[in-house]
């Protein structure tokens, strides 16, 4: 199978910048395959377009997909900001801000992420300590007010990571004025966290696999899903692209709903996509890669259509979803009032690619 992959491997704490000079979406110098540049941050709910890739579903609908390996959502922006990629997975909030700062476009839903979003402190942790149980409306989340108060904690702002520990500092009163932020790319935080710095680490999958494992060590201390907020994952693509290659959008996403439906009629084809995919980059067990997938709900093509179409209040889920996560982002001086009115006004979820894959699935 033809490949075109840019970069083998992630470093730390940079997105992986090989790149080849080429390439702005358009149709190859041969006239066959249009190409698609990829953005694909190195986590689990991004496993479905690695299998998609693996398999040759873009290429056998006419697509050269090559791939550029991110650290996060923030980075992926950049990226669409600078031209250099066409599409690309993230959460809402990277959703939101590549929406207000790039007009890209939100294409498709990926899957919900909330369960993904985890936070973990060492066991010797007065918040471990003190146990959980202490709030009333969120029980799961461990130690008071009191004992998360000037807590340094490593997390990456603007990701979804960010996202959840801000609701976890909301279900206990708090803000992040309350502790220390130490502002630090996932993979990085972790090894940083590892290594003694810091009292807290938030990270999305797999940046935790280490703590996970070690429960002898480290303990959960909340989710995002554990905080009461849903979040989901997102296919965006760049307002260009979507203009002038609105067909490879839509091959593209096809390919992607296939990889879904390959997962979703067999359980271990998708733990052993799942523990391919997070070993071409870290280090996954089979277990990690059973949990991780077990966390990702997939939807089938017409569930995630009903995410797209309006309610009896003629708002969709999607629309809902983004609303709350841009006033939370409002709410906590990630963005300002007057960039979600900028959000609220751009148009950015455009499901007619989606639709149009979805009818092409199920002719």
């Amino acid at each position: 199978m033809k490949k075109k992959i840019i970069a083998l491997f992630m470093a730390l704490t940079l997105s992986v910048t090989v790149f080849t000079a080429c390439s702005d979406g358009k149709t190859s110098e041969g006239g066959e395959n249009a190409t698609v540049r990829l953005g694909l941050m190195t986590t689990g709910f991004t496993v479905p377009l690695y299998y998609a890739d693996a398999q040759g579903y873009f290429e056998e609908l006419g697509l050269d997909v090559t791939i550029e390996y991110f650290a996060n959502g923030p980075a992926i922006n950049e990226a669409i900001a600078s031209g250099d990629i066409d599409i690309a997975g993230v959460g809402e909030m990277p959703a939101v801000t590549g929406a207000i700062t790039n007009q890209s476009k939100i294409v498709s839903w990926m899957s919900d992420d909330e369960a993904s979003i985890q936070c973990y402190a060492r066991n010797d942790s007065d918040i471990v300590k003190e146990g959980k149980g202490h709030l009333k409306d969120y029980p799961e989340i461990y130690g008071t007010a009191e004992t998360w108060k000037g807590k340094e904690i490593i997390c990456a702002k603007g990701t979804s990571s960010h996202y959840g520990l801000l609701a976890t500092l909301e279900a206990l009163g708090l803000t992040e004025k309350d502790i220390k932020l130490t502002n630090m790319e996932g993979t990085a935080g972790a090894a940083a966290f590892a290594s003694g710095t810091g009292d807290i680490f938030f990270g999305f999958d797999p940046q935790w696999t280490e703590f996970y494992q070690n429960s002898d060590k480290y303990t959960q201390i909340s989710t995002c899903e554990n905080a009461g907020r849903g979040l989901y994952t997102m296919l965006i693509a760049s307002k260009d692209f979507c203009s002038n290659q609105g067909e490879s959008v839509t091959k593209f996403i096809q390919a992607m709903l296939k990889a879904e439906e390959a997962f979703r009629g067999d359980e271990n084809t998708y733990y052993t996509a799942m523990y391919d995919w997070q070993n071409t980059y870290g280090s996954c067990t089979e277990d990690i890669a059973k949990y991780s997938a077990s966390i990702k709900k997939l939807l089938s093509p017409d569930e995630q259509k009903a995410k797209f179409e309006a309610g009896e209040d003629g708002t969709s889920e999607i629309s809902k979803s983004l609303d709350i996560v841009s006033q939370f982002m409002v709410d906590n001086q990630v963005i300002s009032s007057g960039d979600k009115k900028a959000f609220d006004e751009s148009n950015s979820v455009d499901p007619k690619f989606f639709y149009e894959a979805v009818d092409n699935l199920q002719k």
